[in-house]
This record gives structure tokens, sequence and C-alpha cells, in this order.
């Protein structure tokens, strides 16, 4: 079936947020995980603050109890208090819990959700996350955090696409399925009247977080676009979708491995040996933090 090409960009500001919200990404009932989130960012947070913030939502609370007694951490006792699953996590844990609950939230069965595995991406998602924590903790630890938060969120953006474009979406999967490797970019700029990169970035925007992050997850497809201060963390983000796809956690609109980007490795100071080892041990990782932040 032969698609029309569509004009990229059609889609403003206002029309994201008001889809992003019908996932359930904005909104009084999302309120709390990206404040959370928003909160964390800021180095002078008092653990005190998340808690309050956690305790305005009760699932929320509840999660981070659960992950606070999974195997991952090891406990030897059960933790029952708020404020301790909070001391034994750490403020970056939490934050990514938080993040977690906003993935959760939004890939709820819908007819355009239909069109992508939910739970591939999902799996792509957490794989991404886990390899790029991994690889800033080589050469730029403190980006760890906020490398795995933008790899947990970093394809946010489809779900939206598919709320705002399922036709263009359709037209790439369809081109997927017919052995098209382009980069998705390449794609949306045909076929799509918005990039999944700017979705993430706009909502991004209105959850308030830092500036490096936003930048971060409009770039992982070309993270060498991004200024100069946020680019070691749009490559890490590229760098860790690759190393996701290498090792199996492939999802619709990405079905294949994919090369690694030579000139983010070269930014990040990183050899391939030590993306090998990265890349080796994240099968482990993901199962692991899979059950930590998702099955607990």
């Amino acid at each position: 079936m032969d698609y029309p090409h569509r004009a990229h960009s059609l889609v403003d500001r206002a029309q994201i947020l008001k889809h992003a919200a019908s996932i359930g990404v904005l909104g009084a009932g999302a309120h709390g995980a990206p404040q959370i989130m928003a909160a964390l960012c800021n180095s002078e947070v008092d653990a005190r603050v998340v808690e309050t913030l956690l305790r305005k939502e009760p699932a929320l609370c509840a999660r981070v109890l659960r992950v606070a007694n999974s195997p991952y951490y090891g406990q030897s006792r059960s933790i029952t208090t708020l404020d301790r699953a909070v001391v034994v996590l750490g403020l970056d844990a939490v934050r990514g819990i938080a993040a977690a609950a906003c993935l959760d939230r939004s890939m709820s069965p819908g007819s355009e959700q239909s069109l992508v595995d939910m739970g591939a991406l999902l799996q792509h998602s957490l794989a991404t996350a886990s390899a790029a924590e991994s690889l800033a903790r080589i050469q730029n630890p403190a980006l760890a955090s906020d490398a795995f938060i933008a790899g947990l969120l970093h394809n946010l953006g489809i779900l939206v696409q598919l709320r705002l474009d399922s036709p263009g979406v359709t037209a790439m999967i369809d081109l997927r399925k017919s052995d098209d490797t382009r980069d998705m970019r390449a794609l949306e700029s045909e076929y799509a009247s918005v990039g999944h990169e700017e979705c993430i970035a706009v909502i991004f925007e209105a959850w308030k977080l830092p500036e490096s992050l936003i930048a971060a997850t409009r770039h992982h497809h070309d993270p060498m676009a991004a200024i100069e201060p946020h680019r070691a963390l749009a490559a890490l983000i590229n760098l860790g979708a690759a190393l996701a796809l290498a090792s199996g956690s492939t999802f619709t609109l990405e079905p294949a491995p994919i090369a690694r980007n030579a000139a983010a490795m070269s930014w990040l100071g990183l050899t391939e040996e030590q993306v090998d080892e990265v890349a080796i041990a994240l099968p482990g990782r993901v199962a692991e933090l899979r059950q930590a932040l998702l099955d607990a």
C-alpha cells in the first residue's frame, strides 16, 4: 500500500499535551510521579519533601515500599515505613520508581496502542535505561541517574504519536515489515506529523524537568546534534538504545539491531571493550531491574 508523504512537525505543543493527557501522563491523576521526579532533580531537595509528595500518592507510596522489599535490594528485614524505604533506596532510586510508574500508567490497552507491542516497548525502555546507566558509570558517573530516567522514558513519545497520528505510525510499521531499515527520524520526516523525540521533550518540559533531560530525549537518535553541555547524556541514551536492540529488546518500530554510534562513543570516551562488557551483563541486569521496578 502506498502512503502519502506527510509534512513533519505539523502538530503544535498544545496538541501534544492534549494527547499526552489522554494516555495518563498529564493531568490530576498523574501529577505525583512527575512532581517527585522534578523535586529529585534539585540537588538540595530534602528527603522529607519527597516523603510528603509520596504520601499524597498512595499507589506510588505502596510501590516504593514494594520495591524496597524486593529481592533486588536484598534486605534481611522487612521495610514497613516510607521514611526507611527512602533511606534504603536513595533519592535517585525513588526517582526511577516514579519514572517507571509514569511509564506503566501510559501503557494501558487501547485501540491505537494495539499497533505497537506494549510489552516489547516496555522491555526496550527498561533495557535502554539499564544500559545507559551502566555506560555512564564508566566515564560519566554523575550522569548515571539521569541516564536511567531518560533511557526509561525516551520512547514515551511514541505513545503520543499513536494517539496523534495513527495513520503515520501505521505507515512506518508497514515499512518496517517490508525491511525498511532507515532510522526512525528519516521515516518520521516523511510519514509522521510529529516526531516521537519532540513529543517526549514537550512532556518533559511540562513536567519541568531539567534542560539536560529535555535535550537528551529530544536528540537521542542524533546525539551529536544536542548542544555541548547535554551531548554526553544524549549520547548515553543513544548507545543504551543500541545495546538494548542488540540484546534482543526490540519492538515494532525498531525491530532489528543498529550500529553503535562511533561519534557518541568517542564523545563519551568509551572503548569497544567497555561497551562490550556492558552488553554482556545487560540481560541479567534487565531481568533484575524488571523484577524490582515492574514486577514487585
